[in-house]
């Protein structure tokens, strides 16, 4: 970001050298690249973070040196008059996800020509050429405030229309740098009734340029989307200084106060009038944070004291406001331009770096703090540890994968794989929907260097596709999964996510311990061998069933790609979808003084009914005298069983809790049960 000192002076006093002016800064966190002499000016050259747009304008950078320097700051009140009818255009917004808020103004009976010396000489010695006194206005805007802006020629705009929409498959567009761009529907685009006139975020279209001829301007300020910007810019390797700010996400209060500076500058360098009022639709998304913060912690965290009044006229001087003054604790407002603030150490750090980081001691002891661990955190250490200790080595792989990988269908989406362009990773360009292909990647390059038995889990984060994948607030949805893969058959697997889930006391034994109930369905995936996998859903009281986890003998094809032995079997649980189980009290009871009962029972039902929902059955009417049960036996025999028709051998384990079982009370708790399997699953007891 090139800073003129001059342009600076407008805003803020500026008695200090410029040297001392650009140490302040990169002192507050705006690292400085170089100082650059212009004629009588200097350029600051800044590099800014990109969680700072509210410093890619002069206003920006001008609010941090006068809070740095302790001035006043002035910000320009543009109130542009309005004379003549109400402007003669209609906005449309046809993709919300887009653009939230598109505003028009017109302005008719400009002169389009040579803009006066200042505004030359302001624009060049940032490095901008000047073009017309009416685009060199909406480029000195864009450098002022943040905000970009973009002039039509209202005349070339069919139909007096402006539509805000997904480009179609393949359309076509002309830039203003008189170039042929082949569009995508992730593109946005502002179109008139015959097609784009402009790239939304990015850049204007030849059409509908500024030039000598043009009379009637209709000037655009709008908030657009930053992944459907950047989806553009980088799609079409066209990044502009409009489309570097929009990516980052400029100040949303800046859309009005921009429109209305730049139609005063062009009233006054290009005249013509203003049509009155202004033509939006959308509606503005500007989200603030509130935030607490208790005055003792600056001290705590800096190791130096900040008195109260300082503190408040710092952030006050960033543009915070207090909304709940207090003693040992307030609440503070984050502006519309800082939304990276959202913590109380965010509001810490703005006070330590406007105080000066040189003034914050090296040798001072700071007290240790407990610090909380959320039940995401909690639950992924317990899952680690737990897998660690069955023996499975935990891998790390990337989260960005090849597109093979990404061939499977995910147990978790039926939408494609997000791209990411340009590839982070030479030959990687999507992101991962599952952990699964990329263990199993894993534990096949292991066998290729000799460790055959390379067990492997991995805990990190899958990246799965919304709808509408470029919404403002939740783009994606990022579920945090546990995936093992080991050698072994469906039964090894599934007891280890029996045993993990018994970790947190979710199971579908019997007992009622607990009130989820867990049932094993059979699922088709094509990573895995069919009628080798189940998917594990969890039911909870006032809940739909939901698919938590699946099972599976990985599919020889799978296993041949990669040049593996089988069997190996594979499993993967969603671990944000447990999290309410992590801090579950732990139930402490005596066991029962009283022997165990153990009854078998030999149940006949259709081969198309899976285990998993007898054992459902079994664990919801074996009543608080079930301790446990288990399959012990699948056959078939269609002379003796019937065609299509299979036994289930289930040994139970009956004890009550206090006294003991008699004879008459395990018959009907075995009585119960059959019943119940009958009536539910069609199952009848062999005798």
């Amino acid at each position: 970001m090139l800073v003129s000192r001059d342009w600076l002076s407008d805003y803020v006093r500026l008695d200090a050298p410029t040297e001392s002016i650009a140490e302040r800064l990169l002192m507050a966190g705006l690292n400085l690249e170089a100082l650059h002499p212009v004629g009588d000016d200097t350029v600051i050259e800044l590099e800014v973070t990109s969680n700072r747009p509210d410093c890619l304008g002069h206003l920006g950078v001008a609010r941090e040196l006068a809070v740095l320097l302790g001035v006043p700051l002035h910000i320009p009140d543009p109130r542009p008059a309005e004379t003549g009818a109400a402007a003669e255009v209609a906005v449309d917004i046809a993709a919300a996800d887009v653009c939230p808020l598109y505003t028009a103004r017109v302005i008719r009976g400009v002169r389009v020509g040579p803009s006066p010396e200042w505004l030359v000489t302001r624009l060049r010695s940032i490095g901008i050429e000047p073009v017309n006194n009416v685009v060199d206005v909406t480029n000195y805007v864009l450098f002022e405030c943040g905000q970009p802006l973009h002039a039509f020629d209202l005349a070339r705009v069919r139909g007096g229309r402006i539509i805000v929409r997904r480009a179609a498959d393949g359309e076509t567009f002309t830039a203003l740098n008189h170039r042929d761009y082949h569009l995508t529907p992730a593109m946005g685009v502002i179109a008139d009734v015959d097609g784009p006139v402009a790239l939304a975020g990015v850049m204007g279209g030849l059409g509908t340029e500024i030039g000598p001829d043009t009379v009637d301007v209709l000037l655009e300020s709008a908030q657009f989307a930053p992944l459907v910007v950047r989806a553009a810019a980088r799609g079409l390797s066209l990044a502009s200084p409009s489309s570097y700010r929009f990516e980052r996400g400029p100040d949303p209060a800046a859309v009005e106060w921009a429109s209305r500076r730049a139609c005063d500058m062009i009233l006054d360098i290009a005249g013509g009038a203003l049509a009155a009022g202004v033509v939006s639709a959308g509606r503005l998304q500007a989200p603030q944070a509130t935030i607490r913060l208790r005055p003792g912690r600056v001290a705590e965290v800096l190791g130096m004291p900040v008195d109260g009044p300082r503190q408040r006229a710092i952030l006050g001087g960033l543009g915070f406001v207090e909304a709940a003054p207090g003693g040992a604790e307030s609440a503070w407002v984050a502006p519309t331009w800082r939304r990276d603030c959202s913590r109380e150490i965010d509001l810490v750090e703005e006070i330590g770096r406007i105080e000066g980081y040189g003034r914050v001691p090296d040798d001072v002891p700071l007290s240790a703090r407990r610090v909380d661990v959320g039940p995401r955190e909690r639950i992924t250490r317990v899952a680690t540890d737990f897998l660690a200790g069955l023996g499975l080595c935990e891998a790390l792989t990337r989260s960005v994968v090849p597109i093979q990988a990404e061939a499977t269908r995910s147990p978790w989406t039926t939408l494609d794989p997000l791209a990411i362009a340009p590839p982070l990773v030479r030959g990687a360009d999507r992101l991962r929907r599952s952990l699964l292909p990329s263990l199993l990647d894993a534990r096949a390059g292991n066998a290729a260097v000799g460790a055959g038995r390379a067990d492997l889990f991995e805990v990190a984060r899958a990246y799965l596709a919304s709808a509408a994948v470029a919404t403002v607030d939740e783009p994606l949805e990022e579920p945090v999964l546990v995936s093992l893969v080991s050698g072994g058959d469906f039964a090894h697997a599934k007891g280890m996510v029996e045993a993990l889930l018994a970790r947190f006391r979710i199971g579908s034994g019997g007992g009622g311990q607990t009130h989820e109930r867990i049932e094993w369905r059979t699922v088709d995936l094509d990573l895995f061998a069919a009628g080798r996998a189940a998917e594990v859903v969890l039911t909870r009281p006032g809940l739909e069933p939901e698919r938590i986890g699946v099972v599976g003998e990985i599919a020889v094809g799978h296993l041949a790609q990669r040049s593996l032995e089988g069997p190996v079997a594979a499993a993967e649980v969603r671990l944000d979808r447990l999290e309410f189980a992590v801090d579950r009290p732990v139930m402490l009871h005596s066991t029962s003084d009283s022997p165990v009962v153990h009854r078998d029972i030999n149940l006949v039902l259709d081969r198309g009914v899976p285990w998993g929902a007898v054992a459902t059955v079994i664990g919801e009417t074996g009543g608080p005298v079930l301790e446990g049960f288990h399959l012990m036996q699948v056959w078939e025999d269609s002379e003796r069983l019937g065609v299509g028709r299979k036994s289930f051998v289930v040994a139970l384990a009956l004890r009550p809790a206090t006294g003991s079982l008699s004879g008459d009370e395990a018959n009907a708790a075995v009585a119960r049960i059959v019943a119940a399997c009958a009536g539910r699953v069609g199952a009848e007891l062999r005798r």
